[in-house]
């Protein structure tokens, strides 16, 4: 059944009712490639709270809502949401969305989403930015100029990040970028010389799914590395966004050889690939190697090499 729904999804065989075609399908689907959607979801919400942001809306349409993952994970990060509108081609998907949502947070008001939205919204796009053909995608643009605050998810290709990016530079002037940028100013992967790079982070994978059997099949039959899962996203807001700090954010993965890296970095300046020493930084340098939640820094540029700022 697993290989029949990634089919759908490859082929695009979802035209005018979803990928799915019964509840068995659903929740087969919730439990696995949905589970995954949310991995990327927590990354996304461990970034915001770590920068110390939070929504202010009090009402949430999950656009494309699919089994409802965005919407459950976001009500479940933080409080004081008093309404959740579901939106999906797939009406099957709107009902078991919203059984599921009202199952864990039975304070929360079910909704069919509206044409417009309500205001105070906070408007959650998941995984639909392949799907969508121009007029979908202007009707989308024009939901989302609507909302009070945007968080959007994608896949953590070089296309859909792209593409996400162009959603960035359109949206922006009444709104305020949070993150991934630590500015609002024009996007610096849109420099000529930055066309092949693209902005994407990696989620964190449960360190119990790789003692899961079930998981285990799921890898090996589909063909899926569960080791490492990209991620492209965008998140704004009406009016002024949080202030950087001179911060910078990494993208993506740093490549490592003997005794430095290089790094891709993005700040207000642009986006420019800078060397970090392992003489010079020995403890950001070991916690680029591992990896963390929260890829945003104090760092500067000295003598041509990266630098905590102290």
């Amino acid at each position: 059944m697993l290989a029949r729904l990634r089919e759908r999804f490859l082929d695009g065989s979802n035209a005018g009712g979803g990928y799915w075609r019964d509840e068995a399908e659903l929740a087969l689907y919730d439990a696995t490639f949905a589970e995954r959607i949310g991995w990327k979801w927590d990354a996304v919400i461990a970034e915001l709270r770590a920068r110390g942001w939070r929504p202010r809306s009090r009402n949430v349409c999950d656009f494309g809502c699919g089994s409802g993952v965005a919407g459950r994970r976001v009500l479940g990060a933080w409080d004081g949401f008093e309404t959740l509108a579901l939106a999906d081609v797939s009406r099957l998907a709107v009902a078991f969305a919203g059984r599921k949502a009202h199952a864990d947070f039975p304070n929360v008001k079910i909704l069919d989403a509206p044409p417009s939205l309500a205001e105070g919204t906070l408007l959650l796009v998941s995984h639909v930015i392949n799907e969508l053909d121009e007029a979908g995608r202007e009707r989308l643009l024009a939901l989302a100029r609507q909302a009070e605050e945007i968080m959007w998810v994608e896949a953590g290709t070089h296309a859909e990040s792209r593409a996400l990016i162009a959603v960035r530079e359109e949206l922006r002037g009444p709104m305020s970028v949070v993150a991934p940028c630590t500015h609002s100013a024009r996007c610096g992967m849109l420099a000529a010389e930055n066309g092949r790079h693209w902005c994407h982070g990696f989620a964190r994978v449960p360190s119990e799914i790789f003692q899961d059997a079930n998981w285990a099949r799921f890898s090996r039959e589909l063909g899926i590395d569960i080791t490492t899962l990209p991620f492209s996203f965008l998140v704004m807001q009406r009016g002024d966004g949080p202030s950087s700090g001179g911060n910078m954010r990494v993208i993506g993965r740093p490549r490592e050889m003997k005794g430095r890296m290089e790094v891709l970095c993005c700040e207000a300046g642009g986006v420019e690939e800078h060397t970090l020493q392992k003489r010079d930084e020995p403890e950001l340098f070991k916690t680029l190697r591992k990896g963390r939640t929260d890829p945003v820094f104090q760092m500067c540029v000295q003598d041509g090499k990266l630098r905590c700022v102290p």
